[in-house]
């Protein structure tokens, strides 16, 4: 018991140090902050959604990079040295990044049920006993499904067939679109039940004794995932590390070049050869393939979960949520762009961590180039992706107009703002994301409150960028400004801070500090 007692110590002081604690105890003041500022009514319909989707699941990419530093270290090395088995240093790590989660949902919940102290109690245990479930199978899974995946990227491009239906059924069980108890034989769905609970007992169909038979299946479940991740990450102790550095050939030999030519350095060729290598020729090409397919997942999700949680909550609430539909098209037009600036950023912390720039150093290929290569991407991606996507949702059914349009060109300018502001903060994969997750945070939280504050008070946002494209959507309050003020101080805000966040990124690894 006391290594396992030093073992919790350490691995607090790892998540406090990497960031992991404070970006928790941030997303409970602003999600808490949010509902504080909802109607009692419509906190406790927005809640269990927020602590299935968000909190619930907030350990789920930690506890992947963690490992997965600590392989690039060789961390685990050392810890074959000490006398904590594997199973324990497992059980730790996922222990301590659930009690995370149930801290961030306790704060949430006492928001979401105010306007009832005296059932305050129940709601507390049953939503936190909920979180608790959830947390503790995602990560265990997580954990045992990355333990053999050479990079984030590879586990990356897994995780949706993992994720989606243990993610996607209980979503469709809350909103009412399909009830049997068959839904409880994916484990995640009676923690999301009891969530639901404890908030909104009326909305939950299933009897005690079936939530009680589903929480004891579950908990099987959550032990045989620690059982496989235990096992996993012993098996997976010896995967070889990191990727080879873009344009690499199989026995490490640079790529071959025509007649010994060389190229000046920051030369558009030099930019072409290395993005044909980094997309084509590393073995990354699912990764791409599952980038480039998703706006269409989302959009086709958005078309019909939209319109059925619309009539669910109708029914089952009393709320309209065709009176927030601005806030929904917001909220997607903002989801995109972080998703693409989010895996551009990993991919380019992951360079940093797996010292592929020091190859570039050498290379034809400038570090601005890198950069520019990287945010152009991801802008192009985003550009791309809502033009698809936006159309298809069913999010805009007046079409396009003044206000969509710069919107969606104020949304695309996010993803390169996002990718440079991790690399600005971030050394390694752990702090990129609790960077990602705290500006994602922030991308979802400040349409939220645009939304909500009136205006011309909403206005004050205007100091983060994301407000920007969020006051473009039809139908915020945006009053005195117009779409074309918004959309020149948009890109300009845009503009200023990505050039700022380049030169600080430049002037860190020029110096070696993220190397």
């Amino acid at each position: 018991m006391r290594r396992v007692a030093a073992a919790v110590r350490l691995e607090w002081g790892i998540e406090l140090r990497y960031g992991i604690v404070p970006v928790a105890a941030g997303l409970a003041v602003l999600w808490t902050a949010v509902l504080w500022l909802l109607p009692p009514g419509t906190a406790r319909v927005v809640a269990p959604y927020l602590l299935f989707t968000d909190t619930a699941g907030f350990g789920a990419l930690f506890v992947v990079v963690l490992l997965m530093f600590e392989r690039t270290e060789r961390a685990r090395d050392a810890l074959a040295a000490t006398p904590l088995r594997t199973g324990e240093a497992v059980a730790v790590r996922v222990l301590v990044l659930t009690a995370l989660s149930v801290g961030v949902a306790v704060p949430l919940i006492l928001a979401a049920g105010r306007d009832d102290p005296a059932a305050l109690p129940a709601a507390l245990l049953a939503g936190a006993s909920g979180v608790a479930l959830i947390s503790l199978f995602l990560l265990s899974l997580c954990l045992a499904v990355s333990a053999r995946a050479r990079t984030l990227q590879d586990f990356l491009v897994v995780l949706p067939v993992v994720a989606v239906p243990l993610v996607v059924v209980p979503l469709v069980h809350m909103t009412g679109l399909l009830e049997h108890p068959l839904l409880y034989a994916v484990p995640t769905t009676v923690g999301a039940d009891l969530v639901r609970w404890g908030l909104a007992p009326d909305a939950v169909a299933g009897s005690p004794a079936v939530l009680a038979a589903g929480t004891g299946y579950a908990l099987v479940c959550v032990v045989l995932a620690l059982v496989w991740a235990r096992r996993a990450v012993d098996t997976g102790a010896g995967a070889p590390p990191g990727p080879r550095p873009p344009g690499a050939s199989r026995r490490g030999r640079p790529p071959a070049g025509r007649g010994g030519t060389r190229l000046g350095r920051g030369s558009a060729p030099a930019v072409l050869r290395f993005a044909r290598a980094d997309l084509f020729g590393t073995g990354r090409d699912p990764m791409l393939l599952v980038v480039l397919v998703a706006p269409l997942v989302l959009a086709v999700g958005a078309r019909f979960g939209f319109a059925g949680a619309t009539g669910y909550v109708r029914s089952a609430y009393g709320v309209d949520l065709t009176t927030v539909a601005p806030l929904v098209l917001a909220l997607f037009l903002l989801h995109l762009p972080l998703m693409f600036g989010a895996v551009g950023a990993m991919r380019a912390i992951e360079d940093i961590d797996e010292r592929v720039l020091m190859v570039l150093r050498v290379s034809p290929l400038t570090l601005r180039a890198y950069l520019g290569y990287r945010t152009g991407l991801v802008a192009a991606l985003s550009l791309v992706g809502l033009l698809v996507a936006l159309p298809l949702s069913g999010l805009m059914p007046g079409g396009w107009s003044a206000g969509t349009v710069a919107a969606l060109v104020l949304g695309t300018a996010q993803a390169p703002l996002l990718l440079v502001a991790v690399t600005a903060f971030a050394g390694n994969k752990v702090e990129s994301l609790v960077a990602v997750k705290a500006a994602g945070a922030v991308m979802v939280v400040v349409p939220v409150l645009a939304w909500i504050v009136p205006g011309p008070w909403n206005l004050l946002l205007l100091g983060l960028p994301p407000a920007w494209p969020a006051l473009a959507v039809p139908g915020y309050a945006a009053e005195p400004l117009g779409v074309p003020v918004l959309l020149a101080g948009g890109l300009l805000v845009a503009a200023v801070a990505t050039a700022l966040l380049v030169r600080r990124t430049t002037r860190r690894i020029d110096s070696g500090s993220t190397v």
